[in-house]
């Protein structure tokens, strides 16, 4: 095959998504719009990537690949500088074809792209027009590069528009060859334009998504409910209850349960987890570990085997030991702590003073007792033991048992001397 080039189109025609931002760089199932198309055209074969940009051009760039050529085209731009680049970008090998590709069709394929540009290749076509079955046209194009250069030498020939439908009626109205491919599925030439195409396509690709999953051997228990992001991946025989959102980069392992009603993101969770009612972000659980219902794991925490994290539990950028227990009620931050440690209900590492956070070390096989707390920076070791309703400021030596509260005091008939006593 002759080289392919992609030139995905940026132009923000009509911004009708949004005044502020440009509509390509909306997120359907957590992955920029234009990322689609660029995906797509990489997956058909194409070996170089030239975005041509209208308004927003910086939020673009930050989008695509980093060896690609970037096009700036806007009302700051000078128009015989924007014929100059795309000259330039595709006159040093003219026996290229050039895919244009407006960078609002999410839904288009990369099989569906290759199939039309063999199409392209085997009938000899000058410009092969992507259309549905009803004959209607749509702006994502093959067509031959020195074609394309022909059609720029003015000013007048490049506008912010760029309207690919215009370029094809004049090349067949010169007689050039100029065919059609059709395509049977009619999402894929679905263009987003406003809110409600965004909505019909992020419906689209997250049920792509979901199947992708079912096919790998993933369980989802009224997938409709879910929301999952392009990127995030699933081992087999997990299974996914309702209401469950995962997001960007997730990895979920083997035989989980997730949900129902929880969110992930960017998160890894190894094999045989299970997760309920609860929230992680940017962290990791090990195997066998449960979590939930109703706990928080924030950015930074590195959950171990074989734990337990119960409910209403908090832990922020922490470690936490294999095969200790956090069982509820609790709150774990800027904390390491050992393995097969208990923490008890009520626990609370204070790691605040006002000013700046600091860390607190739990050795392993410690035990925390009910509503103790734990005030950064303190040291536990290894066997030691914290009693019930104890503050703690000082480290515990290995096997002590740590006593930090005033010794009960029994008023006989306070009450009565009171005058509380009344029925």
């Amino acid at each position: 095959m002759l080289g392919l080039v992609a030139l995905i189109i940026a132009s923000d025609k009509g911004r009708k998504l949004t005044p502020l931002l440009s509509k390509y760089t909306y997120e359907i199932c957590g992955q920029a719009m234009i990322s689609y198309a660029i995906d797509a055209g990489l997956e058909a074969g194409a070996q170089r990537l030239v975005v041509l940009s209208g308004q927003d051009s910086d939020l673009i760039r930050e989008l695509i690949p980093k060896d690609s050529a970037f096009i700036q085209n806007d009302e700051k731009s000078a128009d015989e500088n924007i014929i100059y680049k795309i000259q330039d970008a595709f006159k040093k090998n003219k026996s290229e074809t050039i895919l244009i590709l407006p960078g609002e069709y999410p839904l288009i394929n990369g099989s569906t792209l290759k199939a039309a540009y063999e199409y392209h290749l085997g009938k000899n076509n000058q410009v092969t027009v992507l259309t549905n079955t009803e004959g209607s046209l749509s702006d994502i194009c093959f067509i031959n590069t020195d074609l394309l250069l022909s059609e720029f030498s003015s000013p007048k020939d490049i506008t912010t528009d760029f309207c690919i439908k215009n370029i094809i009626k004049r090349l067949y109205a010169g007689g050039q060859k100029v065919d059609s491919y059709c395509i049977s599925n009619f999402s894929e030439l679905l263009s987003v334009n406003d809110s409600s195409q965004l909505s019909e396509a992020e419906r689209i690709i997250l049920n792509r998504i979901i199947k992708k999953h079912m096919d790998n051997g993933v369980i989802f228990h009224l997938p409709e409910t879910s929301m999952i992001d392009n990127r995030v991946k699933i081992g087999k025989d997990t299974i996914i209850h309702p209401g469950t959102i995962l997001e960007g980069n997730t990895i979920i392992g083997e035989n989980c349960n997730i949900g129902p009603y929880s969110r992930i993101q960017d998160s890894l969770v190894k094999d045989g987890v299970h997760f309920m009612n609860s929230v992680m972000i940017q962290s990791q659980i090990g195997n066998n570990t449960t979590v939930g219902p109703f706990a928080y794991i924030r950015p930074g925490s590195k959950i171990g085997e074989n734990i337990k994290i119960g409910d209403f539990v908090e832990i922020k950028n922490s470690n936490i030991g294999n095969n200790s227990k956090v069982p509820h009620l609790s709150y774990i931050g800027d904390a390491d702590v050992g393995k097969h440690v208990n923490v008890g209900c009520g626990a609370v590492v204070v790691n605040y003073n006002g000013k700046v956070k600091n860390r607190t070390l739990v050795g392993d096989h410690a035990f925390v007792g009910c509503n103790v707390n734990l005030v950064s920076p303190v040291v536990i070791n290894d066997y030691a033991y914290i009693a019930a309703g104890s503050t703690i400021t000082d480290e515990v030596p290995e096997y002590a048992l740590a006593i930090a509260r005033n010794r009960q005091t029994i008023i006989a008939d306070w009450v009565k001397r009171k005058g509380l006593d009344r029925k």
